[in-house]
């Protein structure tokens, strides 16, 4: 029994006993070592196959396995510098293959740049930066899992192709054919050798094991990922991209008009930290088409006045960074959230590169986010009822403005040109043939629209125009035309003439934050003794007591000198019946404002939809009028909330 255990251990260990149980010969020595016909070792090898008819034969099985129909001998009719039409066709298919693996190269060096331009420097380091790139592109893309698997896959066989070669020799093709097969576990793969067969199952085995192992540790890694980005907790590595701190019924117009203004660079980055979830985001943001326009939204949920939820979006490498008003809230405590958000930015110095744009709620408070933090701040409410009086006075004004204010069509520029220093005004007008000038911003930042004729560009000055797009004008060498009279620079004054308004009558129908900012632009507008008419559902001694708040803070307590304030009420469910609103007889007033009804209860679009029953209802009483009564043309001023509002509206 020890001398048949010895004998084996002796066959397994000699080159030449490698192919035992593959030939005849060999197969007759096994059988003689059971027989106990053998009785010495020297008899027993005497009796194995010799080194070079092994390899002969092990050549010829390797043939008949790859599946080639072609004789050796009309194989060697096919040959370049001794490599046959085999070896070339799988040394192709192998460098096409490494040339898969090497696919993501470039982009890793893409990415390297980038993170080296933006982020370099900071706490966050190439890996880290790396693993939220892919990260980001694997849970965004439906094609990454298939796309990961093939590349994981090319690459263990591969690289299997080149260790076998180098360890056990053969063609590349004969290298990638065999790793596939034990890879994949195939039973139709045949090994000639014992040892062959040995080593064969063995990497199969160990190959499945790992392989369950290594699925089971992806899935519950890529499991938690993807819950983390679904709940929009994971950190943000960006750099350059715009932060938009809050979500409010605004936001998918800004970020539909950001997106257009970034749409000839490629695109952009936007980053939203909501306190809602980002399902909730999502479901309302993509409910209706988000025209991106070739840039990115990234949605986190946390709070904008925490550190910790601050870095997550990567605040401190933003290039803009806007704090968004909570509409929700009342003005005051609306300021106060901002102002919270503001302070934990300034004592971080984030962001470091970028500029921070406030939307202030309460213009009392607008000197105060200033003296917070050197930010630009914005009052909407007050532009938006600036607008509607300017107006009632211009129709299609608001048209206008829009046009000039979005990305779409024209848009405002500055920008500052060093070979127009010294030249006039009224000669840098005519050196621009794609754009209108409208003023400079000086060395000190103040903007100065339409300075005058005589005005002499200095260092540091920047002309604003407008133009379709920062890229698509530029200074001509000489003057495109040539006035033909000469203007006087004394007469180049901007003032606006003088004229003594007449008593007017306005009708105002609707309530919300903007009826302040109204009020205060119709009294520096209408004549003394003008009567305004409030229709709202909202209780009177509320709206009372609201305006005498608002005098107060605005009017130094002097009041709306030139307003007459007479309220209407009305019951919620009867605001825009045809009873109620015929009452209000709006043929005998020269104004009409429609504001969006509000409560802190109501959604947007419900308040567009009060908004529209309202003004076809006084369509159609007008309509319905004597000719004798219409004496005044129909043409009331609407704030719409939803863009798909004035689609219906232009209806």
């Amino acid at each position: 029994m020890v001398k048949v255990f010895l004998l084996v251990l002796l066959a397994s260990v000699l080159p030449r006993a490698r192919a035992i149980g593959s030939t005849d010969e060999a197969r007759r020595a096994q059988v003689a070592l059971s027989s106990g016909k053998l009785r010495g070792f020297g008899s027993a090898l005497a009796q194995l196959p010799s080194r070079d008819s092994l390899r002969r034969e092990r050549t010829a099985k390797e043939s008949q396995d790859g599946g080639s129909t072609v004789e050796p001998a009309k194989l060697r009719e096919f040959n370049i510098a001794g490599w046959t039409l085999h070896h070339i066709g799988g040394t192709f298919v192998f460098v096409v293959f490494c040339l898969f693996v090497c696919w993501p190269l470039p982009i890793i060096r893409q990415e390297w740049d980038q993170y080296n331009e933006f982020i370099a420097g900071g706490k966050d380091t190439l890996r880290d930066y790396l693993k939220y790139r892919f990260t980001d592109w694997f849970t965004t893309n439906e094609g990454a899992p298939s796309l990961m698997l093939i590349f994981l896959t090319m690459t263990l066989i591969v690289f299997g192709a080149i260790i076998y070669s180098t360890l056990v020799g053969g063609s590349p093709s004969h290298a990638l054919w065999r790793i596939f097969v034990w890879a994949s576990g195939s039973p139709a793969e045949k090994e000639v050798t014992p040892a062959g067969r040995f080593l064969g199952i063995l990497v199969t085995v160990c190959g499945m094991i790992i392989l369950s192992l290594l699925f089971g540790i992806v899935t519950e890694v890529f499991a938690a990922k993807m819950k983390e980005s679904k709940h929009g907790l994971q950190k943000v590595v960006e750099g350059g991209h715009v932060v938009l701190l809050g979500f409010m019924d605004c936001t998918r117009c800004l970020i539909e008009e950001l997106a257009t203004a970034r749409e000839s660079a490629g695109g952009g980055t936007f980053v939203i930290l909501a306190r809602e979830m980002k399902e909730e985001v999502e479901k309302v943001l993509f409910s209706k088409a988000l025209a991106l326009k070739n840039s990115r939204l990234i949605i986190r949920s946390g709070y904008a006045c925490r550190i910790r939820d601050l870095n997550n979006v990567a605040v401190q490498s933003a290039s803009e960074v806007v704090l968004l008003s909570d509409s929700k809230l009342a003005e005051e405590e609306a300021d106060a959230q901002l102002i919270r958000v503001i302070l934990a930015l300034k004592g971080k110095g984030w962001p470091s590169k970028g500029r921070v744009v406030v939307q202030c709620a309460n213009p009392v408070n607008k000197n105060l986010f200033k003296g917070l933090y050197d930010a630009e701040v914005v009052v909407v409410g007050k532009i938006v009822a600036k607008l509607m009086a300017q107006s009632s006075q211009q129709s299609g004004f608001a048209s206008v403005f829009s046009m000039m204010l979005g990305f779409e069509g024209d848009e405002f520029y500055s920008k500052e040109w060093p070979e127009l220093v010294g030249l006039t005004f009224h000669e840098v007008v005519f050196r621009f043939p794609a754009a209108v000038c409208l003023g400079i911003f000086n060395a000190e930042g103040k903007c100065i629209l339409n300075p005058g004729w005589g005005y002499r560009m200095q260092e540091g000055d920047s002309l604003i125009v407008l133009a379709e797009d920062d890229d698509a004008y530029e200074p001509t060498d000489k003057p495109y035309w040539e006035p033909a009279c000469a203007y006087d620079s004394a007469k180049s004054d901007n003032s606006a003439l003088e004229r003594e308004p007449k008593p007017s009558k306005v009708l105002i129908i609707g309530w919300n934050p903007n009826i302040g900012p109204l009020l205060s632009n119709l009294d520096d507008m209408v004549g003394f003794d003008s009567e305004v008419n409030v229709y709202s559902t909202e209780q009177v001694g509320h709206r009372e007591s609201t305006i005498a708040e608002l005098q107060q803070n605005q009017r130094d307590g002097q009041g709306y000198a030139a307003l007459k304030i007479v309220h209407r009420d009305v019951e919620i469910e009867h605001y825009s019946s045809n009873f109620e609103l015929t009452k209000l007889k709006h043929q005998e007033f020269d104004k009409i404002f429609i504001l969006a009804e509000w409560n802190r209860q109501a959604k947007r679009d419900n308040r567009d939809e009060k908004t529209l029953a309202v003004l076809s209802q006084l369509q159609m009483i007008h309509c319905g009028l004597p000719d004798d009564e219409k004496t005044r043309p129909f043409d009331p001023v609407v704030e719409m909330c939803e863009d798909s509002t004035k689609e219906h509206l232009q209806m």
